[in-house]
């Protein structure tokens, strides 16, 4: 497996003197809407599996990595290793350009986050690597029993739906004072849960639920994906 990461590894290494001044100049124009600051930087991160697997496909890498002495449930797993890598490396990122873009940004502009933004707390954080686990573990499957392009189309439509559908019923469970919904953007909506969860569990039995659920959605879509890659004719 520790070639098969180092294979990815490659694939974008070219690419990073371009990926990465982009990255922190979107980050920077981002840092104005404290929700676009959450999902781009959540987008950049995604974009690492992206990446690969464009490039793969338009390389037509699967031939050859299919015939190379190595199980497809062992491709499959360094994907799955890669993918959460690199979404690790994002939330990484995430906290490092907010307190870097804070420290140099004017009062007019910190007026616009709250008193406790999504980089600097551990709900917000937390909230940041949760939605990417679930978007990483969703979008695998779909990639490996269609690959490119269908894989994607077909995610990313239903990513929409149920990203839609979330957003409606974050602000129609947050109602202000006089009853009316407030307007509530998901990612805050994902922290208050979780802020919640929190208190009401205690943050150690919180922490351990969200880990377990995570490990059971990982080994479940990691399953699913070995299967189809088993099936699918390359």
């Amino acid at each position: 497996m520790r070639h098969l990461l180092a294979k990815d590894v490659r694939l974008v290494a070219p690419y990073l003197w371009l990926v990465v001044p982009v990255h922190a100049l979107y980050s920077i124009q981002a840092f104005l809407s404290p929700e676009l600051y959450f999902w781009m930087n959540l987008a950049a991160a995604l974009a690492w599996t992206a990446a690969v697997t464009a490039i793969e496909w338009h390389l037509d890498a699967d031939h050859f990595v299919a015939s190379l002495p190595v199980t497809r449930s062992a491709i499959v797993s360094a994907r799955y290793a890669s993918a959460l890598g690199g979404l690790a490396v994002g939330a990484a990122l995430f906290v490092l350009y907010g307190h870097v873009t804070m420290a140099l940004a004017t009062s007019r502009v910190s007026e616009r986050w709250q008193e406790s933004p999504s980089w600097a707390t551990v709900d917000g954080v937390v909230a940041f690597v949760a939605v990417g686990h679930v978007l990483v573990t969703a979008f695998l499957p779909f990639f490996f029993r269609w690959g490119l392009p269908l894989g994607v189309a077909i995610f990313s439509a239903s990513a929409a739906l149920v990203l839609s559908a979330g957003t409606l019923l974050a602000r129609s469970v947050s109602q202000a004072p006089g009853g009316a919904p407030e307007a509530t953007s998901l990612s805050e909506s994902i922290r208050g849960w979780l802020l919640a969860r929190s208190a009401s569990w205690g943050p150690w039995l919180t922490g351990l639920i969200l880990l377990a659920a995570a490990a059971a959605l990982g080994a479940a879509s990691l399953r699913l994906s070995i299967r189809f890659y088993q099936r699918r004719e390359l």
